[in-house]
């Protein structure tokens, strides 16, 4: 019997919460308006104010007593109707921008503004402010409801996962192995975030981390495979996990490195919960600097509805993360260390994401950690 399809819908409530608070950050700096910008499957701000996944381009226009959504292109513009919620959509098109620029005043904006939307401001003397960073802190703790979409991308994530791993046979490519993943959580009801794959082998390794596009690499008995895999049920609501898989025994160096990896991965673990000083966690992977070893990606990051703070790197990476403030309860946390070799030859990837609370955190995903040796 097939395994039913996940699905999740956002309440009215929830985006009304999510329209107050955005309208409260607009009134901070003296605008009634909201524009929040997006194309080409980017524009987080737009997904989160209507529930329109961005396809090309779209502008939300909010205020107190409306929500407009244009859209391009035209035949965009049904789908987006059923999907949006309590939004009015309308197209794109010439008319677009004087609906979105008033006479005067002061507008607050969100993602990139267009050329022609900001001349068409200086033009009418509407002063445009910025406000992507104290919107990106009020992304950064979730509501009950956003954590419930991440857990379900982390089901349609793990399913991902455990099918990229089964695909792990000599002879096959790396795009098989995407393939396999994509297959796998499209069939249980989710959607693209992210599939990154890395292979090499262990005897004479040349990448670090995974690659964020196939490069046609072949398995064979010796290979090492990295992965980096989110996918989401609910618009820019996924989970995360990063494993490390070997086609035969590890090497001594691959052996190693993913030990560190998990000492260093239990180590932030331990120090997670609400309240805790975010730097701490990035004191707490000082084993991977102990070890010799060095990093490329992050440790751990903020994630649904955006690349979020808290981001902490090692500081001996460069550029370093320096991640501020402290833990809060409903924050997602990515927890991701990335051991290589001080060259950037070889490097492991383990982690997953988790949800933080005031005693420690909650375990989202269900996949097995550890190293994968087939």
């Amino acid at each position: 019997m097939r395994a039913p399809v996940l699905s999740f819908a956002f309440s009215q409530a929830e985006y009304r919460r999510r329209r107050e608070a955005t309208l409260a950050l607009a009134a901070d700096v003296d605008a009634d308006r909201v524009l929040a910008f997006g194309e080409n499957r980017s524009g987080a701000a737009v997904t989160y104010l209507t529930g329109w996944p961005v396809t090309r381009l779209a502008v939300c226009a909010l205020t107190a007593s409306d929500c407009s959504l244009f859209v391009g292109f035209h035949n965009h513009v049904s789908c987006a109707r059923r999907v949006a919620i309590d939004a009015e959509v309308r197209d794109a098109d010439d008319t677009m921008i004087a609906a979105l620029v008033p006479r005067t005043g002061r507008v607050a904006t969100l993602g990139t503004v267009p050329p022609a939307v900001a001349a068409a401001a200086q033009e009418a003397g509407v002063e445009l402010i910025r406000i992507d960073a104290p919107h990106a802190r009020l992304r950064t703790v979730k509501s009950d409801e956003e954590a419930q979409a991440l857990r379900l991308g982390a089901v349609a994530s793990d399913a991902g996962a455990r099918a990229l791993i089964d695909a792990c046979v000599p002879g096959a490519t790396d795009w098989d192995l995407l393939a396999a993943a994509r297959d796998a959580y499209t069939r249980v009801g989710a959607r693209d975030h992210i599939c990154y794959i890395g292979v090499t082998d262990m005897t004479a390794p040349d990448r670090d981390v995974p690659a964020q596009v196939p490069e046609g690499r072949t398995l064979a008995h010796g290979s090492v495979i990295t992965f980096e895999l989110s996918a989401s049920v609910a618009a820019e609501y996924p989970g995360q996990v990063l494993r490390t898989v070997t086609i035969g025994d590890p090497t001594d160096e691959f052996a190693r490195l993913h030990d560190v990896a998990m000492r260093a991965r239990a180590a932030i673990r331990s120090e997670i919960r609400a309240g805790v000083d975010a730097q701490s966690l990035v004191r707490a992977a000082g084993v991977i600097d102990e070890a010799g070893y060095q990093t490329t990606d992050d440790l751990f990051h903020g994630l649904g509805m955006g690349y979020l703070e808290p981001i902490g790197s090692m500081p001996s990476r460069v550029p370093a993360s320096t991640p501020a403030g402290t833990l809060s309860a409903g924050m997602a946390l990515v927890v991701q260390p990335n051991v290589t070799t001080a060259d950037h030859a070889a490097g492991v990837q383990t982690g997953e994401m988790l949800l933080v609370t005031d005693e420690g955190f909650e375990d989202i995903h269900a996949i097995p950690e550890g190293l994968v040796t087939v």
